[in-house]
């Protein structure tokens, strides 16, 4: 299954990109996500990998994700692997320059463990959770994160 939502965010690309390629921001602007280490000890960029504790269903237990830094076009493209043990996706951040502001286009595709019959309902959860990751990833760029600009 594959999701895409775009935001217009009124920041550079070069902004948009820094924030977004650190994945240890993510539980600022990702409500799902509660914590982020680097278990690389590289940072941001090519080969990177975090162990990412998130809690995907509300009312269910949470879980240690992997994630993988698999593309890395900086300031445009960003793609990773996320596997919990339970589900898979493939994440792709994709930039686009409109000059004093970027599009951010995330496309998600998901490995689900969950029976088919349930995939629809799932498709319409994970979008709305994406798209209201990328209205508050828009918010907080827009007020100025600690780091940038």
């Amino acid at each position: 299954m594959e999701i895409t939502r775009s935001v217009e965010i009124s920041r550079t690309i070069d902004d948009v990109f820094a924030y977004v390629a650190d994945p240890r921001n993510d539980p600022e602007w990702c409500p799902k996500v509660l914590s982020v280490a680097d278990t690389s000890g590289s940072g941001p960029g090519p080969s990177a990998r975090y162990d990412v504790v998130h809690r995907p269903v509300p009312v269910l237990s949470r879980r240690h994700m992997n994630y993988v830094c698999l593309g890395w076009e900086p300031p445009n493209r960003i793609d990773w692997r996320e596997d919990d043990s339970t589900d898979v996706l493939h994440v792709t951040y994709m930039l686009d320059d409109l000059g004093q502001s970027t599009r951010m286009t995330q496309r998600s595709r998901a490995e689900l463990a969950a029976p088919r019959v349930l995939h629809p309902l799932m498709r319409l959860g994970i979008g709305h959770d994406i798209a209201r990751q990328l209205k508050t990833l828009k918010r907080i760029l827009e007020r100025g994160p600690r780091g940038i600009g």
